[in-house]
């Protein structure tokens, strides 16, 4: 069976700022309909990076949609003119005021491809050094550093719990 699905119909629900939805009705392998909700997102990055004490660095920051503040590694939404590398150098220094001057990419993942298009690509930062903290009007974040034992019980106990920060540790240790 070919595992493909021919789109009939398509139709524009909303043009946000971050996100569109769309809805499709879809043609399956079978012959029969069916029909799917997607949003599309320009996609985004996220960077492990530790500090000059070898201390993870983190942001901790309110997310609406979870009512409740998350600790994260850095990141940010892809811009429209900057590649995927010039965007965690970007997002890098924004949310922690650092600047590095390595990246290494760990890949570029699908976060939630039942329904989303929107892609991470995830990064390893190295030879931190200062720059200048800065982040958009409505954003308000704190800078967490933990070390690798701090970031596992966090694992552990639910206090980390933001997949593409977990995705960006496990392959920063793996590779």
């Amino acid at each position: 069976m070919e595992f493909m699905e021919d789109t009939v119909t398509k139709n524009s629900i909303y043009d946000g700022k971050i996100i569109n939805l769309e809805t499709h009705e879809v043609s399956l392998a079978d012959g029969n309909k069916a029909f799917r909700e997607i949003v599309r997102h320009p996609g985004g990055v996220c960077i492990f990076a530790k500090d000059e004490e070898g201390k993870i660095l983190l942001v901790r920051q309110f997310r609406k949609p979870m009512e409740e503040a998350y600790l994260e590694l850095p990141a940010g939404k892809l811009e429209k003119n900057l590649t995927p590398e010039e965007n965690a150098f970007k997002e890098l220094e924004e949310e922690t005021g650092y600047k590095c001057q390595n990246l290494t990419s760990l890949g570029a993942y699908a976060t939630s491809p039942g329904y989303s298009d929107e892609i991470i690509h995830l990064f390893v930062a190295e030879g931190l050094y200062e720059g200048q903290k800065g982040g958009d009007d409505d954003e308000f974040i704190d800078i967490v550093r933990m070390t690798d034992e701090e970031f596992m019980d966090g694992l552990r106990s639910g206090t980390i719990k933001d997949p593409k920060s977990v995705a960006a540790y496990t392959l920063a240790k793996l590779l």
